[in-house]
């Protein structure tokens, strides 16, 4: 029975993982607001039935009082006129007996009625305390679920940046920015020894050239600037 027992609470479990797995925060959240109200609808409902018993009740228990008094008042009369003999005395006793009779009927139901419309009031007194904890319940689990639905969406966020910072590689792609660097670096440098080597190994006549290249380009500006004075001078 032991093992049998272990093994009932491990499938609990499991199966509660599962059932865990498988509920989704946000929804539930939202339904238990739901079934709240709902509950509380149905409180007020029978509220209101139960109050509309207890009024009806009370209605029930002055009216029988009211027919009581009316029988009393009767008694009373048919007594007076016995007493007085405008009436005969046996007649009188046993209308009296009956008027009597008819009061004490009346009498026990308005108490009866009345018994009954306390007992309605306290329930009501007591339904309207649980109506007013199930209304503080609600709001409790208004303002939780809001504050789940808030919590849900950063831990979605969260959870989002922590699964694409996970498929980063972020060393090797600093790695690779350095290769790229230094590879970079590398060819300036190389770019500027070449330029370096290219000044420095020219031939004695590619120097003269040089020079008088940039000598020549003056003279021929010197010679045009010579033509365009004397065109003008001729004419």
């Amino acid at each position: 029975m032991g093992l049998l027992q272990r093994l009932f609470r491990i499938g609990v479990a499991n199966a509660n993982a599962a059932m865990d797995k498988l509920e989704d925060e946000v929804k539930m959240a939202d339904q238990i607001v739901r079934e709240l109200n709902e509950n509380l609808q149905e409180a007020l409902s029978a509220a209101a039935q139960i109050k509309a018993n207890a009024l009806q009740t009370h209605a029930n228990a002055q009216k029988q009082a009211e027919l009581a008094q009316e029988w009393e008042n009767k008694t009373h009369q048919l007594l007076d006129m016995q007493e007085s003999g405008k009436i005969d005395a046996a007649k009188a006793n046993e209308l009296a007996m009956e008027a009597s009779k008819r009061y004490e009927e009346h009498t026990n139901a308005s108490l009866k009625y009345k018994a009954d419309a306390q007992k309605q009031d306290a329930a009501i007194v007591q339904l309207e305390v649980k109506i007013k904890s199930l209304r503080d319940a609600i709001t409790e689990a208004k303002h939780r679920t809001e504050l789940i639905k808030s919590n849900s969406r950063i831990a979605d966020a969260s959870l989002s940046i922590n699964k694409a910072l996970s498929n980063i590689d972020t060393y090797g792609l600093m790695a690779t920015l350095d290769r790229m660097e230094a590879k970079t670096t590398a060819n300036q440098f190389l770019a500027d020894a070449h330029a370096e080597v290219a000044n420095t190994t020219q031939s004695t006549e590619q120097e003269i050239n040089k020079l008088l290249g940039s000598n020549a380009s003056n003279s021929a500006l010197d010679a045009i600037k010579a033509k365009r004075a004397a065109a003008k001078a001729s004419s």
